[in-house]
């Protein structure tokens, strides 16, 4: 078996880059938290905040979808569960990577 290679891309589902605001309510806590998603799969997501969850802590998770043609995007919303939480900008963001357990629209 290979050495672990944190960079090697482990997710076989291709990715979509997004750029979209966030809400992020721990349903352990029941806190709400507020982010950015940045990259959304089949079956994941990835989003930034300053919220740094336990790992496999399940999350709901509403994205709000850009505006096309003039007309509102609809909201995906989602039950999650963390999967990995790292540093980006040192004690301000945080990346949350989630592999999606049930969709809710």
């Amino acid at each position: 078996m290979p050495p672990f290679d944190p960079y090697h891309e482990r997710r076989g589902a291709r990715r979509l880059q997004m750029g979209c605001k966030a809400r992020i309510k721990s349903l352990h806590t029941g806190e709400t938290h507020y982010g950015e998603c940045v990259d959304l799969s089949v079956d994941g997501m990835a989003f930034r905040s300053s919220f740094v969850p336990q790992h496999g802590e399940r999350l709901s998770v509403i994205v709000l979808a850009p505006a096309v043609g003039g007309l509102p995007g609809k909201p995906l919303e989602a039950e999650v569960e963390v999967r990995r939480c790292n540093e980006v900008k040192r004690g301000l963001v945080y990346e949350i990577g989630t592999r999606i357990i049930k969709r809710k629209n």
